[in-house]
């Protein structure tokens, strides 16, 4: 099994200027390169006093139907707070079931995590990002880096 675990806010913002990533082509990739079933679960925060806009809900909407978990955080002072540590702590979690992991995020603070599951647990562990605001010393500790740019299927325009 794998467990694909996206960072809607590195992808929001890596993907500024560039094309959107069609996620469920995305999820396809994965099953297809890693020749095994992928489980994707989506981590975002969102604002109470504004509530989830329309687009975003049908969004939202229109992945859990192709199977993806939505999660979301309820954002604190105009910032997204919980995301992160709930994204490392699901991806560890996974990895300790047997799962290889794949992270589509570029935050240094993921680095521990991404450490104890390719040291410690011994799993393998795919970045699988933009080209974009991601870290090196994560690059560094992952198993291998995929960057979007190089896959044309999974790039909406």
């Amino acid at each position: 099994m794998i467990t694909w675990l996206i960072d809607m806010g590195y992808i929001t913002k890596a993907s500024r200027g560039r094309f959107k990533l069609d996620y469920i082509a995305g999820k396809q990739f994965i099953e297809d390169e890693l020749k095994d079933h992928c489980s994707a679960i989506v981590f975002n925060s969102v604002d109470k006093r504004y509530g989830i806009v329309k687009g975003l809900m049908q969004f939202y909407h229109t992945i859990q139907q192709a199977g993806f978990i939505v999660n979301l955080y309820e954002m604190e002072g105009g910032s997204q707070k919980q995301v992160d540590v709930a994204l490392a702590s699901t991806a560890v979690w996974r990895a300790a079931q047997g799962d290889d992991i794949v992270i589509s995020s570029g935050d240094i603070d993921f680095l521990p995590a991404v450490q104890l599951i390719t040291q410690t647990a011994g799993r393998k562990l795919t970045l699988f990002t933009y080209d974009f605001g991601i870290h090196h010393e994560l690059i560094k500790a992952a198993s291998q880096h995929w960057i979007f740019e190089n896959y044309p299927k999974i790039q909406k325009n």
